[in-house]
């Protein structure tokens, strides 16, 4: 039984020169996929990866979270409480 020869594919692959000029074979090739962007290596992060805030965990940060939380929760009881009262207020009139 016969095989198939397999090529060598860790030799250059002889190239017949179409140009008299230059030796080298012109390929024909759309412009717009000339350059082509790399491709992303395995463990490379994006931009957009190496600018993300990251905010430690401290008392200091929990503290300000806290305070901020607790500042919105009393904003809106005063705004619904004020809305209570005005309604309150609109009707003895």
């Amino acid at each position: 039984m016969s095989y198939a020869r397999i090529p060598n594919f860790s030799q250059p692959v002889p190239v017949r020169s179409t140009s008299a000029r230059t030796g080298r074979r012109q390929v024909p090739l759309d412009r717009r996929y000339r350059n082509l962007p790399d491709e992303t290596q395995p463990g490379t992060i994006e931009a957009w990866e190496a600018v993300a805030p990251v905010r430690p965990d401290t008392a200091h940060t929990r503290s300000l979270r806290f305070l901020d939380t607790a500042g919105e929760l009393l904003a809106a009881a005063f705004i619904i409480g004020g809305g209570m009262v005005l309604t309150g207020l609109a009707t003895l009139l």
